[in-house]
């Protein structure tokens, strides 16, 4: 089994697993923010108990190496900026995540994303990462450009977004690979 490391540094992040005292912190950042998850699968969180559920399902996850919840943190400030999750199935690797609005246009998700990339797609095992998008959300496009990953398609009907009333909505796929040589 691959596990990511638990904590990862970079010049003004730093990433640690999502513990269950993160609830408060997440709830008013972001999951219970609508303008946060407006292009999230996710609905928004109407109560502190459905980020408790989620925060827990984080802790859950790290101990089972079914997938790798971050906290992102700025490193002057100690303030939780927003989460990236990377779900690693080789010989593949797919991540998401999602920033506080206070955290929007400042390079923090690209610093992320770039990071948990380049780690799993130095990883032997991984031949590609991926991402998926809602293709109007371009901020999030720019990220994964950034990153590193390249647009490959539209996928029509691929997830669900609710608070676009999106039962079944486009998702851009952006991937990064190398080959098996």
């Amino acid at each position: 089994m691959i596990r990511p490391p638990e904590h990862i540094e970079t010049n003004r992040l730093r990433l640690r697993p999502i513990l269950q005292s993160d609830a408060v912190a997440i709830f008013e950042a972001w999951s219970g923010v609508p303008l946060a998850t407006y292009y999230m699968n996710f609905r928004t969180h109407e109560s502190l108990s459905e980020t408790e559920a989620f925060a827990a399902r984080c802790v859950d996850c790290w101990k089972a190496g079914t997938a790798f919840p971050w906290a992102v943190v700025s490193k002057s400030t100690g303030k939780l900026l927003g989460c990236i999750e990377l779900r690693v199935s080789p010989p593949k690797a797919d991540f998401g995540y999602i920033f506080a609005e206070a955290a929007w246009g400042q390079g923090f998700g690209t610093e992320a994303a770039a990071t948990v990339v380049n780690w799993a797609i130095a990883q032997p095992q991984i031949f590609r990462v991926w991402a998926t998008c809602h293709p109007e959300n371009m901020a999030s496009v720019r990220v994964l450009e950034k990153a590193g990953l390249l647009y490959e398609a539209t996928l029509a009907n691929w997830e669900a977004r609710p608070q676009r009333d999106e039962s079944a909505g486009p998702s851009a796929v952006y991937a990064i690979t190398k080959s098996d040589d």
